[in-house]
Parts: C-alpha cells; structure tokens; sequence
C-alpha cells in the first residue's frame, strides 16, 4: 500500500512540474530572417505567436521588416507559451517572396 502511495505521489509531482515547466517558457520571437537560399532564391522564417492553437497552412502578407511580400507555410508547432501572461501558441513558418 505504501508502495503504491509513493508511486503516485511521484508520479503526480513529476507530472505537475512537467505543466509548470512548460507553461512558463515565454513565446519565441517574431521577427523575420533569411532562412537560406537555393536556385529559386532566398527562403524567409518566421515564428507565429496566436493565442488559439490553430494555425493557417498557407498565408500571405507584406513584412515591413524586409520591404517584401511573402508566401508563407507552415512547418511545425512549437506548443504552448507565455505571451504577456496569458497562454498562447507558436508555430513555425517558412516562406518565399511573391
């Protein structure tokens, strides 16, 4: 009985930590950057913060921050984090000029 005791309060210590350890990592960056480039030209990455975990797989949209439209797509989730104190979501975007 004991035995079982000790495994479930270590199980629900273990597991406790594990959401709070996540839930305080603070969301990633914005901001747009050269990924790399090929035979069709410069490949562009960015992190999208959103506070529902529900991301578009295409979109397109003018980033000021390298005076280009770009054809974005998604990769990959990061899951959830910190955004000014409430729970968000980011996932991860590369994308080519239009």
């Amino acid at each position: 009985m004991f035995k079982k005791l000790l495994t479930v309060g270590a199980l629900a210590t273990v597991l406790i930590g594990g959401i709070g350890t996540a839930s305080a990592a603070s969301c990633p960056g914005q901001d747009v950057s050269v990924a790399g480039a090929d035979s069709s030209g410069l490949k562009y990455s960015r992190i999208v913060v959103n506070p529902y975990d529900n991301f578009a797989n295409v979109f397109t949209r003018y980033e000021s921050d390298v005076g280009k439209t770009i054809k974005w797509y998604f990769k990959g989730r990061y899951g959830a984090c910190d955004y000014n104190g409430s729970t968000a979501y980011a996932a991860y975007y590369e994308g080519r000029e239009v």
